[in-house]
């Protein structure tokens, strides 16, 4: 057979297949060499960064970062006895003052505000270079000072924006480990419950663990090359115990599917391999593609950390289950039922059959409450408020959220997020009367401003003046994003008196910002998803109808999840925990996440009812294949994922437990509203109607086989397997007369005896009519195929066939294939249709 045309993915699985042994082993150094590395991401994690290029803060960022460099603020808080209070803040300040690389403002310095002292305590405001702008310099070099400084009965609380996202951070990294360990036992029952088979369960089990950990691995590669935050740890073991279990899944499904159907054991693993192992592919391609949308729309580089994640898991999982599960069902599959527990799946029969008849008699009440559930849920996801990360979303016993919670009663919400406004006086002129008036009119306007707690500045640092404003509201206050923009309006006037280069930045200006990019490009993010997506399945499927019809139900999936967010996370009192709205920094991420899983459903049924389609050419016998067939695979996949997930439901990090809700929310309905009811009730109301497409583009598109057309229905290269056998030869013009041999067991298409391969729709005519009239059956073949070069099935092609039994009572049937569709119609009970070389038949009856 010809090995070239099955392409990489062709090239892996059959590889796979003829040395098992070598493959499981070279896959085994693979995956302990990338888990060695995965080992080490930790200590190549970035600080988390809500930097959003483009913005106004992060030009003023920029700016503070080329003039005076990068700096951050750790304001901490003594609480106490007065006198107690008043020594250790000097000694505190001391000490701190030791390192010339802090600026310290003691509540007691001379000229120092008197809001630094507030009832009970004290204040000392420590300023610091950093090399990351939300760095944990800061934290790092001030918390053991205090530790070391402050005693009892004096009580020390350090905040500030360094301190809560380092926090943030190392909760993310420890809690993804913990859930890590919980999802384990959670994900072999129910891989128990679905195979009902130890050693069935035992091959995704192992796929998934080891998908984890190469995925891991793969991440640190690309940490040591850009920053990647720590949200990269939890989404690289989500989506690589689901992606790895759920691929691997419906490999070995479609191999115990095979088997049932009497195929041997290599042939079973070839046949998984070619058709599941083509959905994986597109699967997993679907992932990629939609993190790589996400990055270049989203605002922020902690939306790239997660697509690391979520991409290396895909990558890794795609390559496992084309190499590492076919190489094991060679080898063990035939021991594969072996200790089986429970009854066996009945064929066509049971829960899937009966919710197929139902479908198939009354499409549009069968899928009216699945569709009423999804729109219900999508009401609150429309409105979902999210917001940039918060100090609450940390456990309520976390110290550093204890000690942000004292600093606020104490001080207000506004000091772990002071805005910043520097102006860069590059024509001296703030040094003159008019400049020194133009700064006094400006720090004047903000301490009478009413959301205005404490002004501090203005102070030259260089040839930059910079003021310190702290609002009376927290970073995620609607107050504090109006503040912001009458400082930047304020500092536009500065700049028009004086020249000076005045903007506004830190820390509160980058929270507003990155909250206002998210709400404006959310729209965005969707809409290009789904164009993207629409694309992809107008490939795939060959059709308009079809993936336009997905694509609008995957949408409605996310708006629902989202709406199952909101439920949750939003409010006084929360459900999830946290602040009451759902984090921003990784909604967006979840988004694409949502999106490419929702997609990863519906591509596992959509390929099978193409399939189905082709081979039967009657819209209902292909819903009906499909659901009874996929429906198992597709809820079972939906549980193992949704078991995977509600494990990181489990730490007290609200930006865990969201991402793990959202996740769960999207395989169900995706799962069970989309892909077994919404859509195959799409597809009955729409009939033939949703595998159109028009010819012109079908002509313009690169053909993609999936299952079970073309190559993707041969056996995979090396692998032997029963071909109809051909007698004849082919003259100079390209006709052919002979005899073909066929039987049930021939899947793909028929070969002439010149050892090219004759288009799909002859080869559905020759199993037609092998079935109707006994196998083994010798048929007179005379073909004429014209064609542009080099042949394109389904493409290009012009056919006129001549197809009769030796001693049977068939007529002659006769066709011109070009490019739309021809019915060739035979005196008795078939009717062929062709579109374009693509076979299909029906019976009329």
């Amino acid at each position: 057979m010809n090995e070239e045309g099955h392409g990489p993915v062709g090239a892996l699985s059959g590889l796979a297949l003829r040395r098992p042994r070598l493959v499981l082993v070279v896959w085994l150094v693979l995956t302990a060499a990338l888990a060695y590395n995965g080992t080490q991401l930790e200590s190549h994690i970035a600080p988390t960064s809500i930097e959003v290029p483009g913005t106004r803060a992060q030009a003023a960022q920029d700016l503070a970062d080329a003039e005076i460099g990068s700096r951050g603020q750790a304001p901490v808080l003594l609480q106490g006895p007065a006198p107690a209070v008043r020594a250790q803040t000097a000694r505190l300040a001391a000490r701190l003052r030791a390192d010339p690389r802090n600026t310290v403002l003691s509540a007691f310095d001379k000229g120092a505000p008197p809001q630094l002292r507030p009832a009970g305590g004290a204040v000392v405001l420590v300023e610091r270079p950093t090399d990351e702008t939300f760095g944990p310099e800061v934290a790092d070099a001030v918390q053991p000072v205090v530790d070391a400084v402050v005693r009892p009965p004096v009580r020390a609380s350090v905040t500030g924006f360094s301190a809560i996202g380092s926090a943030i951070s190392d909760a993310s990294v420890e809690q993804a480990h913990e859930a890590e360990k919980l999802a384990v036992p959670i994900l072999l029952l129910v891989l128990l419950l679905v195979f009902r088979s130890p050693l069935g369960a035992a091959i995704p089990a192992v796929l998934g663990g080891a998908t984890v950990a190469s995925a891991l691995g793969v991440a640190d590669l690309v940490a040591r090359t850009r920053d990647i935050t720590d949200v990269c740890t939890p989404i690289a073991s989500m989506m690589g115990l689901a992606l790895g279990v759920d691929y691997s899944l419906l490999m070995v499904s479609r191999f115990r599917e095979a088997r049932r159907d009497g195929a041997s054991v290599d042939a079973a693993a070839a046949t998984a391999a070619q058709t599941a192992g083509r959905t994986v592919v597109v699967a997993g391609a679907t992932i990629l593609v939609t993190m790589g949308v996400a990055i270049l729309l989203a605002p922020g580089t902690f939306l790239q950390s997660a697509a690391v994640g979520a991409a290396a898991a895909a990558v890794v999982g795609v390559l496992s289950a084309l190499t590492a599960v076919p190489a094991a069902l060679v080898l063990v599959g035939g021991h594969l039922e072996r200790l089986r527990f429970g009854r066996a799946p009945a064929d066509g029969g049971g829960l899937w059959g009966g919710l197929a008849a139902g479908l198939l008699r009354r499409p549009v009440l069968t899928a009216l409450p699945a569709v009423a559930v999804l729109g219900a849920l999508a009401v609150p996801g429309v409105g979902l408020d999210a917001g940039p990360p918060d100090v609450r979303v940390l456990p309520p016993d976390a110290p550093v959220r204890t000690d942000a919670e004292r600093v606020v009663r104490a001080l207000g919400p506004g000091w772990s997020a002071p805005l910043e406004v520097i102006a860069v006086d590059r024509r001296a002129t703030l040094d003159t009367p008019a400049g020194r008036r133009a700064l006094g009119v400006l720090r004047a306007g903000l301490v009478d401003d009413r959301d205005v707690a404490l002004v501090l500045g203005p102070r030259p640092v260089g040839r930059s003046t910079l003021l310190t404003v702290v609002p009376r509201s927290g970073p995620n206050d609607p107050a504090t994003a109006g503040l912001y923009d009458r400082v930047r309006r304020a500092a536009d006037r500065l700049h028009a008196s004086t020249g000076a280069d005045a903007r506004v930045g830190g820390v509160a200006a980058q929270l507003t910002d990155y909250r206002r990019a998210f709400n404006a490009r959310l729209p965005w993010l969707v809409a290009a998803l789904s164009a993207v997506a629409f694309a992809a399945l107008v490939l795939v499927l060959r059709a308009l109808l079809l993936p336009l019809v997905a694509v609008l139900l995957n949408a409605l999936v996310v708006a629902g999840s989202f709406g199952v967010l909101s439920l949750l996370s939003t409010g006084s009192d929360p459900l999830l925990g946290g602040a009451g709205f759902a984090d921003a920094l990784s909604l967006l991420a979840l988004l694409s996440l949502i999106f490419g899983l929702s997609l990863d459903y519906q591509i596992f049924i959509l390929t099978r009812l193409r399939e189905n389609w082709l081979r039967s050419g009657d819209v209902g016998t292909a819903i009906r294949s499909a659901i009874v067939r996929t429906g198992p695979v597709i809820m079972g996949a939906a549980a193992i994922m949704s078991g995977v997930f509600l494990a990181f439901m489990t730490p007290d990090l609200q930006t865990i437990r969201q991402t793990g809700a959202g996740l769960v929310a999207t395989v169900l309905l995706a799962a069970s509203a989309v892909c077994l009811i919404a859509l195959p009730a799409a597809l009955r109301l729409a009939g033939p109607a949703a595998f159109w497409i028009p010819a012109w583009l079908d002509r313009l598109l690169p053909v993609v086989d999936l299952e079970g057309d073309g190559a993707a229905a041969e056996p995979a290269a090396g692998v032997s397997a029963p071909r109809p056998t051909a007698t004849g030869a082919a003259d100079a013009a390209g006709r052919w007369s002979g005899q073909l041999l066929v039987g049930p067991e021939h899947e793909g298409p028929p070969g002439r005896a010149d050892g090219t391969v004759l288009p799909s729709a002859l080869h559905h005519i020759f199993l037609e009519l092998a079935a109707d009239h006994g196998h083994g059956q010798a048929i007179d073949v005379e073909t004429r195929i014209t064609h542009r070069a080099p042949l394109r099935i389904d493409r290009d092609v012009h056919i006129e066939a001549w197809c009769s039994r030796h001693d049977g009572p068939w007529r002659t049937l006769e066709a011109t294939v070009r490019d739309g569709p021809i019915t060739i119609a035979h005196a008795e009970t078939t009717v062929y249709v062709l579109n374009g070389g693509a076979g299909r038949s029906s019976r009329d009856a």
